[in-house]
């Protein structure tokens, strides 16, 4: 059985049941076997709870397309597992599906062995069309919550306010992948300099169009670097000017930090 999709399982099963915020199970996890994980494997197991998450109510509405079975009936493992099969299948290109499938049938024989064959049922009808066939619904708000696994009152309140061309944007943004962002603290290091001390730590970089601002890619623990400690960059997000996205991309992501 695949550890990453398993621990994944059980970080998704532990923030279902115990009401857990999904970053602080996560963490928890992760440095719990810290010595047990490698990079690829802890990308995999962050990647699809948190993906699993963001998508959830797009998910949901695909498999109930299949099911006969009510959703909310089914056990916490059962729905998880399924959850995290498709997945994989829809939004993860470069995991085959046979493979999101076999993996989600093993973890059905460890954690739920009475539903082995109906994942297997459900997980093999699903298909990457059912996602592109939700852009295909004539009711802009149903439309606009299952294509970006929005929240109906959300979307709702949003286009109160905005055209459904903003609206739809503020929903695409909400979905982005947040890119760790510091800002240099020019009074103590320039740029020349900090890039210099990246490089000697071999963390990469890339640079926006605002100099004084970098997004960092593979570094966890920001608050852990001695740069940090030493006050030579702060944690800053450059959308920060952009509150008109970023206030209801936070309502959003803030409604399912407990899911």
């Amino acid at each position: 059985m695949d550890f990453a999709r398993e621990s994944a399982l059980k970080v998704l099963y532990r923030i279902d049941v115990e009401k857990a915020y999904s970053n602080i199970a996560l963490d928890e996890y992760l440095n719990s076997y810290r010595k047990k994980l490698n990079k690829k494997d802890i990308n995999l197991i962050s990647g699809i709870v948190y993906g699993t998450i963001t998508w959830k109510l797009t998910i949901d509405t695909i498999l109930q397309k299949y099911s006969k079975i009510k959703l909310k009936k089914m056990s916490n493992w059962v729905l998880n597992i399924l959850r995290i099969g498709a997945y994989q299948i829809l939004f993860l290109d470069k995991v085959p599906k046979s493979a999101a499938v076999n993996e989600s049938v093993n973890l059905s024989k460890k954690y739920a062995s009475k539903s082995v064959n109906f994942v297997n049922a459900i997980l093999r009808k699903i298909d990457k069309k059912d996602y592109e066939e939700l852009s295909l619904i004539e009711n802009v708000q149903e439309r606009l919550s299952s294509v970006y696994s929005m929240p109906n009152w959300l979307v709702e309140e949003l286009l109160k306010e905005y055209s459904v061309k903003e609206t739809e944007d503020i929903c695409k943004y909400s979905n982005e992948k947040p890119k760790t962002t510091i800002r240099i603290n020019t009074l103590k290091i320039d740029k020349e300099n900090i890039l210099k001390k990246l490089d000697e730590k071999e963390i990469e970089y890339e640079e926006t169009e605002n100099p004084n601002y970098l997004h960092i890619k593979n570094v966890k623990n920001m608050g852990e670097l001695d740069l940090f400690k030493d006050g030579l960059f702060t944690i800053q997000d450059i959308g920060a000017g952009k509150p008109r996205f970023n206030a209801f991309a936070k309502r959003r992501r803030d409604c399912f930090r407990c899911l």
